[in-house]
């Protein structure tokens, strides 16, 4: 890519964030929403990629050309690392619940840990077993910096890999801001597992009451696709595959806004704890638990 290119490419990114800015503040004066309801259509080459989407590819596709490594991105890594000093509002109900399974907590999947730092924030208000295995699964970059961290950190416990499988039989598995960056639903690779975890703690994870969606993450240096889930649906297929819900909570730290789609704005993420209601069962089931049906102009 040329620097003309680009600097082209980086003034269309500004120009998207501060359109869809400005639609975001003036969707909140008296009656100007629904004119912009009204425009959607005229208003998607502006907003470009701050729009929904029927799918998780769809929204990938939308930024293939603006998004420096995504997921991979380097950055994404150090964020995740520099938020991990001190457990921000919506872990304290995540380490509520772990705290009372401390007894019985052997080996902890965390799905999307990205570098393990949801380990290192947790460890310091967790007197975690000495003999726990806490797996890390994310993509090979991020993985690797998890080692490297590890490593300097001379962390015995902490072990990652890119085999989902190993969450079998897990007595806790975490999904701490990583559940929607996946295109099959989280219950149902859960159901397909040999052995299903005893508990599921999902935090930090963006949920609608409407029809399930696709996003765009801005996280400034990178962008990421992410899918809005269907609370309601969301529960049903964690049911449906075995488990009860046993609490939920606001992430009011984090938010999400789709400008001319009010419906798929989240002004707080959400969180959830569940347990597997027959600890007997051992088989996972494949599960249609949901529709997504196209987003309607």
């Amino acid at each position: 890519m040329s620097l003309f290119q680009a600097r082209l490419q980086q003034a269309r990114i500004w120009q998207i964030r501060l359109f869809s800015r400005w639609l975001v503040r003036l969707g909140k004066v008296p009656g100007c929403r629904p004119v912009i309801e009204a425009a959607r259509p005229l208003l998607h080459p502006l907003v470009g990629y701050r729009r929904p989407f029927r799918t998780l590819r769809e929204a990938e596709n939308a930024i293939a050309r603006y998004s420096a490594g995504g997921h991979s991105n380097p950055d994404n890594a150090r964020i995740h690392l520099d938020l991990a000093k001190a457990a921000r509002p919506s872990d304290y109900a995540a380490l509520f619940h772990m705290r009372a399974l401390l007894p019985e907590l052997r080996h902890i999947y965390d799905f999307g840990g990205n570098a393990g730092n949801l380990y290192y924030c947790y460890s310091k208000y967790l007197d975690f077993p000495l003999d726990l295995q806490w797996s890390v699964y994310d993509l090979p970059p991020m993985l690797a910096v998890g080692r490297q961290v590890a490593n300097g950190r001379g962390e015995r416990r902490l072990r990652f890999t890119g085999r989902w499988d190993e969450a079998a039989g897990a007595d806790l598995l975490i999904a701490s801001g990583s559940l929607h960056y996946f295109p099959k639903p989280l219950p149902e690779m859960i159901a397909g597992l040999k052995e299903m975890p005893r508990y599921v703690l999902v935090n930090r994870t963006p949920l609608v009451e409407g029809r399930t969606a696709a996003a765009v993450q801005d996280a400034g240096s990178f962008l990421v696709a992410c899918l809005l889930y269907n609370r309601s649906d969301l529960i049903r297929g964690f049911e449906m595959a075995g488990y009860e819900l046993v609490d939920s909570w606001r992430a009011e730290e984090m938010a999400v806004s789709v400008p001319c789609y009010p419906e798929y704005c989240v002004p707080a993420y959400s969180g959830m704890f569940l347990r597997l209601k027959s600890t007997g069962r051992t088989t996972g089931t494949h599960l249609e638990l949901l529709n997504y049906l196209p987003i309607q102009s």
